[in-house]
């Protein structure tokens, strides 16, 4: 039976790409560096430690993957300010109806926790989540499957009783390792992610429901 949904953040939840990309091009831009899309894009539903690492060793800005990281909370933070954070069009109904049936949920982000507590409470959602589990309280980000199963065991349920949303391939081989059922969202601003092991993809959320996540569940398990 069907207990439980759990969402990744960013590209979920929030259309944070853009933003997060423009942090990075901020930093480069200091010493007349680019780092065009093409190339973050490889990176979306990854850690933030890896791009760090990327742009300090391969596009070689003079700093440290550590100093990187800290300017870009910073310039997220600046920006997160100045313009906000960009909800996913229908997610926040989604979230709600599925709160309202009583289905148990958390969010699985790869972000910091203050920043997936931040996006909860900017959007008025928090009380609808039981959990808010981030990448840093695992060893192995996604695609390793650990985050998921933290957020099972703290949820008290069990694969066979899940849903996961996401909108990456590491996002969904993440899901997909911990035996979980997943529903893939494409969205454009998080790149080309191959999401052909989702059970279905989405392009939007404005006609998915509590209905239609049961749908999605029934589909994986072979049942009426």
């Amino acid at each position: 039976m069907l207990k439980a949904v759990i969402f990744d953040m960013d590209g979920v939840i929030i259309n944070s790409e853009p933003q997060h990309y423009q942090a990075y091009v901020m930093v480069c831009q200091e010493y007349g560096i680019e780092f065009p899309y093409e190339e973050y894009k490889g990176f979306i539903g990854g850690t933030h430690q890896k791009v760090c690492e990327y742009v300090s060793y391969e596009l070689k800005v003079p700093l440290s993957p550590e100093v990187i990281r800290e300017k870009i909370r910073e310039n997220i933070a600046y920006l997160i300010k100045t313009e906000g954070y960009e909800e996913i069009k229908g997610i926040k109904s989604l979230i709600q109806d599925l709160h309202r049936n009583h289905y148990k949920l958390a969010v699985a982000s790869s972000s910091p926790q203050k920043e997936i507590q931040a996006v909860v409470d900017f959007l008025g959602i928090q009380d609808c989540f039981e959990k808010l589990i981030s990448g840093e309280s695992v060893t192995h980000p996604k695609p390793s499957p650990e985050i998921f199963e933290k957020a099972m065991k703290e949820l008290g349920v069990t694969k066979d009783e899940c849903v996961i949303i996401e909108d990456s391939s590491n996002g969904v081989n993440a899901g997909c390792s911990a035996g979980v059922p997943v529903l893939g969202f494409y969205n454009p601003d998080s790149g080309n992610q191959d999401l052909s092991r989702a059970v279905m993809v989405v392009e939007g959320f404005e006609e998915v429901d509590a209905e239609f996540i049961m749908k999605v569940y029934q589909r994986a398990h072979k049942l009426p």
